[in-house]
Formats: C-alpha cells, sequence, structure tokens
C-alpha cells in the first residue's frame, strides 16, 4: 500500500483506454479538495469518461425493472442529452414497429430453443419453417422445438399470417445452440484457482484464473521470489528445465494498482507425477463464433477425433486447409449473413466431419430487447475509481408512478475478488414519492467462516426533503474510514458507522429505471419522456 497523504493516481490501460485508481491514504486533518468534476458543458455525453452500460453486461436486467439501458446509440435513440450544462438522462416508451416480427430466440440447452417474436398487428396465425421444411403453427409470439443438434446452423423463417390466410411480414434467423450460455458455476469461494500442467519431465505450466483487478503478479518458486509479472493478463507462467522427481512449490500473489494484495495462493508441482492427459476430444465438429465489431468476428472450433487438418469455406468459395482451429475474419458487413463451412480430415484425407457457421455483425439488441421502455445508465468505471471521499451532485428527478432515479457508488471490482460487493445509494428517487429521500448502505458477510459471503445486509434509511421534482437538489456522502454520511442540501439526513463501512474501492453511477421492485411498474399517468437531470458530479478528498 502505498502511504502517502497526497492523492496518488494509479495509471493503466485497459481496451477502454486509461483509467485512474486513487490510492493515497486519506489523512484526516486534510482540508477536502477536488479530484473529480464533471459539469457537462458540452454538446454531448464524454464517451471517453462515461461508459453506459453496467459492468456485468449490456442490456442486464435487474430488480424487476422494466427498461433497457441503450448503450452506443442502438435503436437509433440516444437517451443522454446534454444542453447548458445539464445532462438529463431520458425514459421513453420502446418504439416497436407494430408491423414487424422482429425475431429473436432463446436457447435451452444442446437441443432446445425457442423462437420469439412481437405480434404484428392483424396477425393471427404463424408458419415455421426450418430449413425450408414447414415445422408447423403458432398462435402466439413462441414456438419451441427440442430436435437439434449442438453446433448446427439451422435457418429459421416465421411468416405471420392474417384470418385469411394472406402472409402479412416474414422473418428470418439462424440458430445454432453451441452460442447458449455457460451454465451457472456453483457457488465457491473466492481463489485464484492455482493448479499446473506437466508437458515433461522438463517442462511444466502453472495457471490460474486473474482477477479482474489485478496488475502485476509475484511468483515465488521455493520461497523465493522468482518472478514478477506486471499486466493485467497475465494467466500463465511457461516453466523450462524443471528436474523430474523434484517438488517445486509455486506461491502466486496478485496486487492491484494501488500495490494492495488481492489474494495469494500455493502450489505444489513434480514433473514425476506425468505428463497432465489433453483434454478429451470430441466425436463431434462444433464451431463457436466471437464477434468483435461491426466487421471483425472469429470462428473456432473443437479438437475432434481422428481429425488432423481443415477445410474452410466462406459463402461456398474454399478459402484455406489448415491444421488451425480457428479463422479471424475482417471484412463483415453488419447486417449480410456469410456463412463458413468447416471440413475436418484425418491424416489419410478422409472427412470425419463437417458443420457451417453463420456470422453476422448486426446488432440484433433490439429484437432481443423485450423491455417495454428505454433509458440510460452512466458509471465512471474506466475513467474513475476511488477510496473514501466526499461524493456529490446536484440534480432534479422526475416524477411518475414507476420511475426510480439514483446517484450511487459501487465495489470496482463486483462479484469476483471482493466478495463483500458493498454499495452506497447516495440518494434512490421514488416519482410518486417526490417528498423522500431514500438511502441504503448494502454489503455482504460471510457469517458462518465458510468462505461464502451469502448474506445480505443492508441499512436502509428514508429522509423528508422537499419535491426532488420540482427544484434541484444537492446529494451527497461523506464516506471515510468506518463512517458514512449522507446530506441531501447540505442538512445530514442517514449515517453507518461500525466496521462494516467499505474500505473498498468504488466507482460512480447515475441512472434513471422504470419499474421493478421498488417503485413498482409503470402505469397511464406515468409521463413519458421521464427525464432525471444532473447539473454536476463532484468528488473530493482529503
Amino acid at each position: 500500500m502505498i502511504k502517502s497523504p497526497f492523492l496518488v493516481l494509479a495509471l493503466s490501460m485497459t481496451s477502454a483506454g486509461v483509467y485512474a485508481d486513487t490510492c493515497g491514504v486519506p489523512n484526516p486533518s486534510n482540508e477536502y479538495q477536488l479530484v473529480f468534476e464533471e459539469n457537462f458543458d458540452g454538446d454531448g455525453l464524454d464517451r471517453g469518461r462515461w461508459e453506459t452500460e453496467f459492468l456485468w453486461g449490456p442490456g442486464v436486467i435487474i430488480n424487476g425493472e422494466t427498461q433497457y439501458y441503450v448503450n452506443d446509440n442502438q435503436f437509433g435513440y440516444n437517451p443522454f442529452k446534454v444542453s447548458d450544462g445539464l445532462l438529463s438522462i431520458e425514459a421513453i416508451k420502446t418504439p416497436f414497429d407494430r408491423s414487424q416480427l422482429y425475431l429473436t430466440r432463446s436457447i435451452y440447452s444442446a437441443n432446445a430453443v425457442e423462437l420469439l417474436w412481437r405480434v404484428p398487428v392483424n396477425a393471427t396465425l404463424y408458419e415455421v419453417y426450418r430449413d425450408g421444411v414447414l415445422q408447423g403453427t403458432a398462435t402466439g409470439g413462441s414456438y419451441l422445438q427440442t430436435d437439434l443438434r449442438d453446433g448446427i446452423d439451422y435457418a429459421y423463417e416465421v411468416v405471420a399470417l392474417d384470418d385469411n390466410g394472406n402472409a402479412l411480414v416474414t422473418a428470418q434467423l439462424t440458430v445454432n445452440t453451441a452460442d447458449r450460455p455457460a451454465p451457472a458455476q456453483p457457488q465457491q469461494a473466492f481463489t485464484l484457482g492455482l493448479d499446473s500442467k506437466i508437458y515433461s519431465p522438463t517442462v511444466a505450466e502453472i495457471i490460474w484464473q486473474s482477477p479482474n483487478r489485478a496488475n502485476r503478479y509475484e511468483v515465488f518458486r521455493n520461497g523465493e521470489l522468482y518472478r514478477t509479472l506486471v499486466g493485467a493478463d497475465y494467466k500463465s507462467l511457461y516453466e523450462v528445465g524443471l528436474q523430474e522427481g523434484i517438488d517445486y512449490t509455486y506461491r502466486v500473489a496478485a496486487y492491484d494498482g494501488c500495490d494492495e494484495l488481492i489474494i495469494e495462493q500455493t502450489h505444489t508441482l513434480n514433473t514425476g507425477d506425468g505428463v497432465t492427459p489433453a483434454d478429451a476430444q470430441s466425436e463431434r465438429l462444433v464451431i463457436k463464433s466471437s464477434i468483435y465489431s461491426d466487421h471483425t468476428a472469429e470462428i473456432s472450433w473443437n479438437a475432434v477425433q481422428g481429425a488432423s487438418n481443415y477445410d474452410i469455406y466462406d459463402n461456398d468459395v474454399f478459402i484455406v486447409n489448415s491444421d488451425a482451429r480457428s479463422l479471424f475474419v475482417d471484412d463483415l458487413v453488419p447486417g449480410v449473413d456469410r456463412r463458413f463451412l468447416v471440413v475436418a480430415f484425418n491424416a489419410d484425407g478422409v472427412e470425419v466431419d463437417r458443420t457451417s457457421r453463420v456470422l453476422n455483425t448486426a446488432d440484433n439488441s433490439f429484437a432481443l430487447n423485450r423491455q417495454p421502455y428505454l433509458s440510460g445508465i452512466i458509471t465512471s468505471y474506466n475513467s474513475f475509481r476511488f477510496k473514501y471521499g466526499r461524493v456529490e451532485a446536484r440534480a432534479r428527478m422526475p416524477a411518475g408512478r414507476g420511475l426510480w432515479s439514483a446517484f450511487w457508488l459501487l465495489n470496482a471490482y463486483y462479484k469476483q475478488d471482493q466478495p463483500e460487493d458493498p454499495e452506497i445509494d447516495i440518494i434512490e428517487a421514488i416519482g410518486d414519492q417526490v417528498t423522500t429521500a431514500n438511502h441504503a448502505y448494502h454489503y455482504r458477510t460471510d457469517a458462518d467462516g465458510s468462505g461464502f459471503y451469502n448474506q445480505q445486509s443492508s441499512t436502509e434509511m428514508r429522509a423528508e426533503i422537499s419535491d426532488f421534482s420540482q427544484n434541484f437538489h444537492t446529494y451527497r456522502v461523506d464516506w471515510e474510514e468506518g463512517r458514512i454520511v449522507w446530506y441531501v442540501d447540505d442538512v445530514e439526513t442517514g449515517r453507518v458507522e461500525g466496521d462494516q463501512v467499505s474500505d473498498e474501492q468504488m466507482y460512480l453511477l447515475a441512472n434513471l429505471a422504470v419499474g421493478g421492485a421498488f417503485p413498482g411498474p409503470a402505469d397511464n399517468t406515468t409521463p413519458f419522456p421521464a427525464r432525471f437531470e444532473i447539473d454536476y458530479i463532484r468528488v473530493y478528498q482529503r
């Protein structure tokens, strides 16, 4: 830990650019100094400073909310309006075209998929075709199939018919069950997962899981510092020149950008134990896809029993024979299907298996969005993270049933290497309770010492204030060691004190939700567009 009364910024590079962690230990005898300020003086939201989706994924729905958080002008809608020094986060009713199907799918297993669509005006019956063959009909907005093969592309078409059997609109969709979500992992105590693979009597590899805030690793071998690996992406150390029959004990310690230890773990290997068995090979060829941008993607496939090389075709045109098991593509066109065929051969040139995969980089989130409202969220996750300070915003929240405005702090390492998952809600404004300020502090505990942080603890407070929808107010917390104090217009409205107060780095969030467990649903009295207006956001530290 860097101990200094002055602010220290630890700069690191990520795919999103430079971000800063504050590492200095505040001196309680010093005056507060401004370390972060956003006055929204430009003509648009600064996307280099503000992320516009949750850390844990785009379009994620929590708390039973009924909005979709729009990122980067999805659906042709920008919920972030900046004018005259104000940011307005706006929520609207989702503007669906009732003549369209918006066909999408939910994949439940390697064999089961459900087609989903929105019901167009005047449609009463739907015909479902797979690879040109009629599979059946539906009267609602879904159709389930359970006879698919994993890793195979299936071309579906849904035709909407009116009462007279006339086709109103059709939609096509390629489905591959290999795109199904990874199964939920059982809860486990936080660990590096330190392990090893032995390749020969002299060669092995130490492997681990990288914590999401790791900045460097110290690797010890038999008690001595052996390697220092600087960077967030290290997940292994390749070792040569080992001696068979000798125990090698490795200790890997992961540190964050402030030189604080995240976690460490020890593992012993001996190459005399024999070569680690290779990963099992499959009997069938399965292609996976990774889309990186509008124009770039990658297909990759599993090792197939008996296969030694692969022919790859692009829209039926042969492009390469390779013993590799991936192909990078950089000339895709959004909205245009590209079908890649992979044929596996054994060493004698005999075909072992074949399958195909369609790539299309077009954003299908509008089809996937089943939410009736669109809104926005801003977070400073990649630009500013800090420990302790005074955090303040001047804002006006909208009135209306089901509207839920929030300005809050979340730990910067959510659901991984900080299992307490603390959260400080500076203000939560419920649209039909315009004279109430809701404050909260949430965190998780390991009540039984099992290593599983599975007990939620919360302190929730409410304070009477003047109407938050009519006028701008300042909402603030002073977060110090062992203490959090809430203020509205510089008047204290709540506090939490004790060892439960987090000392983990936090980042800023502001969002406008619609519906959910806390405010209840919007109704026909709720005004749209709804606007959460923010004059400024500031952070001070001692």
